[in-house]
């Protein structure tokens, strides 16, 4: 009678072991790929991103405020075929026409918090502000 408990118990636990294998890849094939962001996504994230990283404290979408506007960056950036995201990542120096002092602001920002937003943070910023661009020109 022992014989057959032990026997029992020794297939009720592999059973189980493999029932619970069976589960975790069930739950594996569940979760879907990440996929990217759709334009309008991006052009969402990228406003807001643009409000709560105070983007906008210094620039205003179509005037000169404390630095220069939106639209004239991305004017800048589409004539000289450049990258903003270099620029806003630290890799690129600055083409637009600024003070020293406005430089020196940016520079602090891209040398704090912006090495800390991601790559698809910084794409959705970028798409934001191109889409402001285009925005302008209608």
């Amino acid at each position: 009678m022992k014989r057959i408990l032990i026997v029992l118990t020794g297939i009720l636990v592999l059973t189980s072991c493999q029932t619970d294998k069976k589960t975790e890849k069930k739950l594996e094939t569940v979760v879907p790929e990440r996929t990217e962001l759709s334009q309008d996504s991006k052009i969402f994230l990228g406003n807001r991103l643009f409000s709560e990283k105070t983007c906008i404290t210094c620039h205003a979408i179509d005037r000169e405020h404390k630095a220069p506007s939106v639209v004239d960056i991305m004017h800048v950036y589409k004539a000289n075929n450049a990258d903003i995201v270099s620029f806003l990542k630290g890799y690129a120096k600055p083409i637009v026409d600024t003070t020293a002092s406005q430089v020196a602001i940016m520079q602090a920002n891209i040398d704090g918090f912006l090495k800390q937003i991601t790559d698809v943070e910084l794409d959705a910023i970028a798409t934001y502000m191109m889409h402001v661009d285009e925005l302008s020109k209608k």
